[in-house]
């Protein structure tokens, strides 16, 4: 507390949450999950803890969670979007589709699906570590970057399509990181 409330975060919480640069370095290769045909997005997070910020070393050991991950169900013209942001214990691409529906909001409803992988979720798993857990930095850690992941996610639709209607969709804990991001 005394680390956040010296650099401002605990008045000003927004100046915690530092902007991304734009993503455009991605890796796209596509994938069917349960016979629906999607793409597979793969990028560096590029997400650190600040300098000083308690726990940023055990954070940066987290290999896997390095590399950001996304399920993109997409149409070949413009279309809105939608952000959906999983909860706990998901990010597995045949739950994360099925619990929301991606395949009636592709379809039926005629939007472009965006699913990213929240961190220490799916492949971004590491031995020990959990989002939520019971270490309450690794929290404040994993809530920070998946606010830092989506908004990068975000800034890449932007490239692609730059007016855009964007929304976000959250369960559960998406919920919360959609809150943060909003």
């Amino acid at each position: 507390l005394e680390f956040y409330g010296q650099q401002g975060w605990l008045d000003e919480p927004e100046g915690f949450f530092g902007s991304p640069p734009t993503l455009a370095d991605i890796t796209t290769a596509p994938l069917t999950i349960r016979g629906q045909a999607l793409q597979r997005l793969i990028f560096e997070s590029g997400y650190e803890p600040h300098p000083g910020e308690p726990g940023r070393e055990r954070w940066l050991g987290y290999l896997a969670n390095r590399r950001e991950h996304a399920l993109l169900l997409r149409h070949r013209e413009p279309r809105p979007w939608v952000v959906c942001v999983h909860g706990a214990l998901m990010g597995r691409g045949s739950v994360d589709l099925r619990l929301f529906r991606a395949r009636h909001l592709h379809e039926d409803l005629g939007l472009n699906v965006l699913l990213p992988v929240l961190p220490l979720h799916g492949p971004r798993r590491s031995k020990g570590a959990a989002f939520p857990g019971q270490d309450l930095l690794d929290d404040v850690h994993a809530a920070a970057q998946a606010v830092w992941d989506v908004r990068r996610l975000i800034s890449w639709i932007r490239t692609q399509e730059p007016d855009a209607k964007i929304g976000l969709n959250g369960m559960s804990l998406g919920g919360y990181v959609s809150a943060l991001i909003a």
